[in-house]
């Protein structure tokens, strides 16, 4: 008999297969034709409809098993490729129609996968004996959708090359399959209390979003940190979700596109596993380090040579798993121990809605004055507010909320 910790993994495996991840916008700019402002809007609807749909989709795992509301999740999100390549056929005037439909369907889908499906299995591992094993167990699905996320990443860019459509079905195709394992995925007996707490998830988050706000008004140092975490994170992550457009226009295959993003990927993730160590260095010592590399970055970005810029866009890409021991520095110095945990959350939550709102407003900017001056922009200010950030945490004391 198949253990559930297996048939975890074999879910991972099939669900995070996203084959589209980098040549949806190849796909919708390039084929369909349409901007790179639609393309971003697009991307809001996903990120409003997941966003919203929490609320529903926890009320739904309380009232169904989390078996039955994980099969709808995966139903919806199989649904949104075919919808996307459905809108290559459509008449021009409800293409763009289709488009947003297939985008808030997949924030649906997420929405109701997220939490229910994690919950699902861990009932089950429990009942297997694993219940010690399960933050190993955490751990190795998170390599395993990790290293399938960036395989994926570049077959999507190969198959999309075959045939333009195909990444499209082959994704619904694993995400079908997913929907067979949970299929015969037996449910086990659910904390009911567990999963009201699930229902109230959003409500917590905008009750500590709320409290970075009031933190902002007692405290200019907390409102240059936020103004810092939200709006570089949220910058570079629009930029880099368009990025893939402008490769392509360098002459790029998207085959070439999406071994580069899974390249960056890789390396930041490693980047990542090492961030704790510039803990360890002065943050002067640290500012210095990150402001020469996005200097470097910029001046690689500025070169004519397409490989040299891909070099210089995948330093900035790093950057951001850089940045954190910096985030941490002025966490610790600004925000309470009591408050620190409900702060990050709302700060994390606070990226979410910014990121949303700036997306469009990111995609006219680089459609009028270009992806290299915008990156360019973008390390420009990094470096201004990291020694905006030294300067301040000379003159600091400790605050506590």
């Amino acid at each position: 008999m198949v253990k559930y910790k297996q048939k975890y993994y074999l879910y991972t495996v099939f669900t995070q297969m996203k084959f589209t991840r980098i040549i949806n916008i190849l796909f919708i700019v390039g084929t369909l034709k349409f901007s790179l402002v639609q393309f971003t809007l697009l991307e809001s609807v996903f990120m409003f409809t997941q966003f919203f749909s929490e609320i529903p989709s926890g009320i739904l795992s309380d009232l169904f098993k989390n078996k039955i509301t994980v099969m709808f999740g995966l139903l919806s999100l199989s649904l949104t490729p075919l919808l996307t390549i459905f809108a290559f056929s459509c008449p021009k005037s409800i293409v763009f129609s289709v488009l947003i439909l297939s985008f808030a369907l997949e924030g649906v889908g997420n929405a109701l996968i997220s939490g229910a499906d994690s919950a699902l299995f861990y009932e089950g591992i429990r009942k297997d004996g694993d219940e010690e094993k399960y933050g190993q167990i955490r751990g190795n699905m998170q390599l395993i959708s990790s290293i399938t996320i960036g395989l994926a990443t570049a077959i999507g860019g190969y198959l999309f090359m075959v045939n333009n459509k195909i990444p499209y079905i082959m994704q619904s195709i694993f995400l079908i399959i997913a929907m067979i394992i949970i299929f015969f995925t037996n449910e086990q007996k659910v904390n009911k209390s567990s999963q009201i707490n699930e229902s109230n998830t959003l409500f917590k988050r905008f009750k500590s979003i709320m409290m970075v706000f009031r933190n902002m008004l007692h405290s200019s140092n907390v409102f240059f940190l936020f103004i810092f975490t939200v709006v570089i994170t949220s910058v570079i992550n629009t930029i880099f979700m368009i990025l893939p457009n402008y490769i392509s226009e360098l002459g790029f295959d998207a085959s070439a596109n999406s071994s580069i993003l899974m390249v960056y990927g890789f390396v930041g993730g490693l980047i990542a596993t090492q961030a704790y160590r510039f803990v360890k260095m002065k943050y002067l010592s640290l500012s210095i380090f990150i402001s020469i590399l996005l200097l470097l970055a910029t001046v690689l970005e500025l070169q004519g040579n397409k490989y040299i810029f891909v070099i210089g866009a995948g330093l900035l890409y790093i950057v951001l798993d850089i940045l954190d021991p910096i985030v941490m520095q002025m966490l610790n110095l600004w925000v309470g121990d009591n408050s620190r945990a409900t702060f990050i959350s709302g700060l994390s939550f606070s990226i979410s809605l910014i990121t949303m709102i700036i997306n469009p407003l990111i995609g006219i900017v680089v459609q009028k004055y270009g992806t290299v001056n915008m990156i360019v922009l973008t390390s420009i200010i990094t470096i201004f507010m990291i020694g905006l950030s030294y300067l301040l945490i000379l003159k600091t004391n400790r605050y506590n909320y």
